[in-house]
């Protein structure tokens, strides 16, 4: 009898336990005003060539369709609806503004998310704009031009871009893949910047403590890299004219054809090919760091 007593007891404190960790456990998820992500589609209808995306939280992906149709894809709260619509050759497609001071949180694995699915191919001008979110693009779709921008997010973009390619991110990384570009214009204060196996027109880098490695990237024209405390290493690459500039990062790596070589470092190590006579200009200076450089055809 005292045993089946005991029991209860138990069993009455482990419920009584189960509740309080479940009403914590609640309490916690509406203290940190957890709310579930919900899929919804969209499909799209009208010819359009052009795309543009805004968003606030969401990554933002565009990627190729296995059937070559055309649709949209998100991943958010519950009461947010993006608008889709297809105007003068422009997919639009947008999120509600936030009311002021929400804040969204979920879990690790479900980031609020845009998906555009597209046939591959070659399509006008991309404009992406999000604050945390990431932008990804697929090496299967090309366009004329795009304009990408983010916060906190990274940005990868691996398709072809004619003409200008813009890259704004804070915190974010910029991976740039492209086989073929025009004038690429990168932005980033904490970011690294990368670009690997590109043909470009022209390259404006900037940052202030990221580091820029480009790797198997030619431009045609001039390419121009600063940063503050990051670091430059290339890797068999080469412009026409090249300014490379850091305060206490490093500058090394190797190009492809030789140069007329001005470098210059107060306190940093300087190893450079001589100067080759009549070729393009390739000024480098740090203040701290140290410039290595070679030349391998």
């Amino acid at each position: 009898m005292k045993r089946h007593l005991s029991t209860i007891v138990a069993s009455a404190l482990a419920v009584s336990a189960l509740t309080l960790l479940g009403t914590g456990l609640a309490a916690s998820a509406d203290w940190r005003g957890y709310t579930p992500l919900v899929t919804r589609n969209y499909s799209v209808s009208g010819s359009f060539s052009s795309i543009s995306v805004t968003d606030y939280y969401a990554d933002v992906k565009l990627r190729v369709s296995r059937d070559g149709s055309v649709s949209v894809t998100t991943r958010d709260t519950e009461d947010v609806t993006h608008t889709v619509t297809v105007t003068n050759g422009t997919l639009t497609i947008s999120r509600p503004e936030p009311n002021l001071g929400q804040r969204i949180f979920h879990d690790d694995d479900d980031d609020p998310t845009v998906i555009v699915y597209l046939p591959a191919g070659d399509y006008g001008a991309l404009t992406v704009n999000t604050t945390s979110g990431d932008v990804e693009s697929s090496g299967q779709l090309n366009f004329a031009s795009a304009n990408l921008t983010t916060t906190s997010g990274d940005i990868e973009i691996a398709g072809s871009v004619t003409q200008s390619l813009v890259c704004n991110s804070t915190s974010g990384d910029v991976d740039i893949s492209s086989p073929a570009a025009g004038a690429v214009q990168v932005n980033t204060t904490s970011g690294d910047v990368e670009l690997t196996g590109a043909s470009i027109q022209s390259l404006s880098a900037l940052t202030v403590s990221g580091d820029v490695d480009l790797e198997r990237t030619v431009a045609s024209g001039a390419m121009e890299v600063s940063t503050t405390s990051g670091s430059i290493e290339l890797e068999r690459s080469d412009a026409a004219s090249l300014t490379l500039s850091t305060t206490s990062g490093d500058v090394e790596g190797s190009l492809l054809t030789g140069k007329a070589f001005s470098a210059s470092s107060i306190s940093g190590r300087v190893s450079v090919p001589a100067s080759t006579a009549g070729a393009g200009a390739c000024n480098i200076s740090t203040t701290s760091g140290s410039i290595r450089l070679t030349v391998r055809p």
